[in-house]
């Protein structure tokens, strides 16, 4: 009875119509993918130049669920190679503007993790000028956490580069003597990472990257420019993205290399065409549960263009 049962179960299974059901399974997630990679990429973009030079902000809100069946606001700001990055921060928190303020910067987005009792307010490895101002804070087990995965690194002339934490040392009890080995001028450990080397980095599906939430990501395209991106969340207009939402969009932004920063109330981006402008902060901020340029939030450091 049992061998008849097994037998009638593998022809079942073997049968052309199963197959056929779960290719078109298959082929109907694919097109879903698709449709949002055209939606993204063909999208009405509202488009101004921030400088000359070759900084370029592009925004577009996406409505009537219309990406990842949901709305979606979101503000990418291009820079070309020539210009300087640099990451800032202060003992005490800031806000992303008026660290682009002081920093004499035409634009900026907010950096990493942070705590009121960290060193620096960071908990994520911090170099800033070549001294080491703060250290990973690791987790209960005395690893780095998902968000201290990789490693924004900027070089004595500027030049941004990113880097993946080699998985080995994921599950060692070791702090940060690899980003202390880096080559840079300023160093901050983030997290996850999402792109490396043109390939996806797998997403681990802990709550942190499977909820929507405002996002803050940087990459890097091949031919050297920089990608600034700021996703807008917990709103009507704005749901906020998952880790691998936001994956998806660093992909078909043609990031080679891309890593996430902080995100929720942090994910802020401000930008002015010279250092005599004020700055705007041209996202929408949700600490102050408004969709408007007006609830950003203090953060530790952030990242900079001059």
């Amino acid at each position: 009875m049992n061998r008849r049962f097994f037998l009638l179960l593998l022809l079942f299974f073997l049968h052309p119509s199963f197959s056929f059901s779960r290719e078109i399974q298959q082929s109907d997630s694919l097109t879903s993918l698709q449709k949002d990679s055209l939606m993204f990429v063909d999208a009405q973009w509202e488009t101004k130049l921030i400088h000359f030079g070759g900084i370029r902000l592009r925004q577009c809100a996406f409505s009537d669920s219309s990406l990842f069946n949901s709305n979606q606001y979101v503000s990418v700001l291009t820079v070309r190679n020539n210009f300087r990055f640099d990451i800032v921060a202060d003992t005490t928190l800031v806000l992303t503007r008026d660290f682009v303020q002081y920093a004499e910067a035409l634009a900026g987005i907010n950096g990493s993790f942070f705590a009121w009792n960290a060193p620096w307010k960071s908990v994520n490895y911090l170099r800033i000028d070549g001294r080491d101002l703060a250290p990973n804070r690791l987790n209960d087990q005395g690893l780095r956490s998902y968000h201290q995965s990789g490693c924004i690194v900027v070089s004595e002339k500027g030049k941004l580069s990113l880097h993946k934490v080699p998985d080995s040392l994921m599950v060692q009890r070791e702090p940060h003597s690899w980003e202390q080995s880096l080559k840079g001028e300023d160093v901050l450990s983030s997290g996850p990472v999402l792109r490396i080397q043109g390939q996806d980095e797998p997403v681990l599906p802990n709550n942190f990257n499977k909820a929507r939430h405002p996002r803050t990501a940087v990459g890097i395209r091949k031919d050297g420019r920089v990608i600034m991106v700021v996703v807008d969340g917990r709103a009507d207009q704005a749901a906020g993205m998952t880790m691998e939402e936001l994956q998806h969009i660093m992909r078909w932004l043609k990031s080679w290399d891309a890593i996430n920063l902080d995100g929720g109330g942090s994910s802020t981006m401000c930008v002015r065409k010279n250092p005599r402008q004020s700055v705007q902060t041209v996202n929408h901020p949700s600490d102050n549960r408004l969709f408007d340029h007006k609830g950003d939030r203090k953060v530790a450091n952030a990242l900079i263009v001059k």
